[in-house]
């Protein structure tokens, strides 16, 4: 082998080690984050069922936490997809915290119903693929 073939042997070998690296990366990141999201509506819904009531301290703060939690990944996810894709599931928890204030339990309990469903879907066409490579 030439000198050039060993170097477009080599050069296509580092090239796709960084395409795999890239979308390891990313599927660990957004898997991460929207499993953080996940997590917290589990303790959203267990913390408002062992309450009797959305309208408790602790339910406010598990919401006040999941509202920063999902604003600081929102920022990384930015990168990787269309901010407009994500920005509902921003605004579902918004609404977590509306319903809490005029105490709608049956709305709340959708609206969290409809945040793991965001975060399964999310992690579908977020997940790493050829498309997103290309």
């Amino acid at each position: 082998m030439t000198k050039n073939m060993w170097f477009k042997t080599i050069s296509t070998v580092v090239i796709v080690l960084f395409l795999f690296f890239i979308c390891f990366y990313e599927d660990r990141l957004v898997s991460s984050s929207l499993k953080i999201v996940e997590n917290y509506c589990l303790e959203i819904e267990k913390a408002a069922k062992e309450d009797g009531t959305i309208v408790s301290g602790r339910v406010a703060s598990l919401v006040d936490n999941l509202e920063d939690s999902w604003e600081k990944n929102e920022s990384k996810l930015c990168f990787l997809v269309n901010h407009k894709s994500i920005e509902n599931l921003g605004v579902e928890i918004v609404r977590l915290k509306t319903y809490i204030d005029e105490d709608e339990p049956i709305e709340f309990f959708v609206s969290l119903e409809i945040i793991k469903h965001y975060t399964e879907v999310f992690q579908h066409f977020m997940g790493a693929s050829f498309h997103n490579v290309l």
